[in-house]
């Protein structure tokens, strides 16, 4: 049985359960067991992770720079071997997706939080001189991950945004590693060892438990001990989690599920649907359209050219075969989903099955639905069917197209198509309109798959594609905030003030506001 990491050292859990990981393309289980650690481990992580906060807060900000530098070094000297782990666990493509595409932004995400942490900027440092009072952002203390499965390393427990937004900010991390992809945490893990013993950082700045108990996970993120919590995954375990820490007034960020809808204009359609035909699919199926920002939603005007569109997707998407999926699991909860928005009335197009395929595959699925009968009860067809599959929404003429579009709930992300010659000016500020109210993320004539790790991306979005909205997932040093708080210094003497506050600036010369003006000095 694997062991687990507390306080520096790696040990056997105290597990009354253990777990194994799927191979997706078989859908047979794996060797190797994971323990499911019970709340004697959680709590020894908790009491080494606290001791750990306080260290990390008195070390300067360019030692977890450092770190976040030299582990990144680590991570890129192993990749083969990670890569390899990750394709067997979860099924995705070697390249380019996970050695190429996935990989590479792991990386760019660790050392711009580096930087960012080096820099100080997130801090947000805050000066009035003559009243001598002074204040910034700092860690919260404990940061607990719970990492999804469909991208082991963008977003992995010891690897991932949440990872490396915490650490910036000054936080030990406990990462509760995927059930579906525990391997490439383990590995990764030993590499943050080194890196943290490189760099003299707290032994418990990172530490690793395979798997706890849904009870045991609702008790973490509520206990007093918990700086706060970093949760990607479905609606489900997340409304379950943000509902225990809220309700303990814990801090938690929730990435759940997202629809993400798609409107196309009926100029864009006249002018090139067949190519936004083709995005479409490409967008719904690439890596199966395992994807939070993946578009379920995909609003149009039933005309001519809009039926030509429906046609090409279909065409399209039929001749693809199976695909393999995460897990059994997610299999079973994508098939419920399109078997729910069938019973409430959406139309089968293309109808994807799992034939002659392993337990964890299946073909893409098309379905259809008019806006008429969206617009009376659009909960029943605001349902998440994560992975390749995808409603479209059938509109009789422009004005119920940007009814039909405001039905849509809080997104991740959304797109909005015009065509190039400005015919679908006139239209395009309602929908864009009624696209920013629901999404964090506008995007123009392209799919909201795919986003660029820059400071200004937002990934976020209003409930209950994560919470709370203002706050993002990806961008530093802005991401760094969702793991720290405001503290005031009132009347401090400048010796015991810490070195972001003080008169003479702080090496990096961060932007700070002194006395009502942003300077960099």
């Amino acid at each position: 049985m694997q062991e687990i990491l507390i306080g520096g050292v790696w040990r056997p859990a105290a597990a009354s359960e253990t777990f194994r990981a799927v191979d997706p393309t078989t859908g047979q289980e794996r060797d190797a067991f994971w323990p499911v650690s019970g709340w004697g481990d959680i709590d020894a992580a908790l009491e080494a992770a606290t001791a750990a906060a306080t260290e990390l807060g008195r070390l300067p900000d360019a030692a977890r720079g450092a770190f976040l530098d030299a582990y990144a070094a680590r991570l890129e000297a192993d990749r083969d071997p990670l890569v390899a782990i990750a394709h067997a666990e979860t099924g995705l493509a070697v390249t380019p997706r996970l050695r190429d595409v996935e990989f590479s932004r792991m990386l760019d995400q660790l050392r711009q939080a580096a930087a960012a942490a080096c820099e100080g900027t997130w801090r947000m440092p805050m000066l009035d001189t003559a009243r001598n009072i002074r204040s910034a952002a700092f860690g919260l203390g404990p940061v607990v991950v719970f990492p999804p499965a469909n991208f082991p390393f963008a977003y992995g427990g010891v690897t991932g945004g949440d990872f490396a937004a915490a650490i910036a900010g000054g936080n030990p991390v406990i990462a509760k590693a995927h059930p579906g992809c525990p391997g490439v945490s383990l590995r990764a893990a030993r590499a943050a060892v080194a890196a943290v013993h490189d760099t003299g950082l707290p032994p418990a700045t990172v530490q690793l438990l395979h798997g706890m108990s849904p009870a045991d996970g609702l008790r973490l993120v509520a206990y007093p001990r918990v700086g706060a919590t970093a949760f990607t995954g479905g609606e489900q375990a997340g409304r379950a989690l943000f509902a225990a820490a809220s309700a303990a007034g814990r801090v938690i960020w929730v990435e759940m599920g997202s629809i993400n809808p798609v409107v196309i204009l009926p100029g864009a359609l006249a002018e090139r649907g067949v190519e936004i035909a083709a995005e479409l699919v490409a967008s719904v199926t690439g890596s199966a359209g395992q994807f939070c920002t993946k578009p379920g939603l995909v609003f149009f005007v039933g005309d001519e050219s809009g039926r030509a569109f429906a046609k090409h997707v279909a065409d399209r998407m039929a001749a693809i075969g199976p695909q393999v999926l995460l897990s059994p699991g997610g299999r079973t909860r994508l098939e419920q989903s399109l078997a729910a928005l069938v019973a409430a009335g959406a139309r089968t197009i293309v109808a994807g099955g799992a034939e002659h395929a392993s337990a964890c595959s299946r073909a893409p699925t098309l379905l259809e639905i008019d806006a008429g009968s969206l617009c009376p009860r659009p909960d029943a067809f605001l349902v998440e069917a994560f992975g390749n599959a995808t409603l479209l929404v059938r509109c009789g003429d422009e004005a119920q197209l940007v009814a039909a579009a405001a039905t849509a709930r809080g997104s991740l992300g959304a797109s909005l198509y015009a065509a190039r010659d400005g015919r679908d000016d006139a239209l395009w500020q309602p929908v864009a309109d009624v696209l920013a109210a629901r999404a964090g993320r506008v995007v123009e004539n392209r799919m909201p798959t795919g986003l660029a790790v820059t400071p200004p991306m937002q990934h976020g979005g209003p409930w209950p594609s994560a919470a709370p909205p203002f706050f993002s997932a990806v961008g530093l040093p802005f991401s760094i905030l969702r793991f720290a708080r405001r503290i005031c210094f009132d009347d401090w003497t400048e010796s015991r003030l810490p070195e972001c506050l003080r008169d003479v600036p702080p090496s990096g010369r961060p932007w700070r506001y002194i006395d009502h003006e942003w300077v960099r000095r």
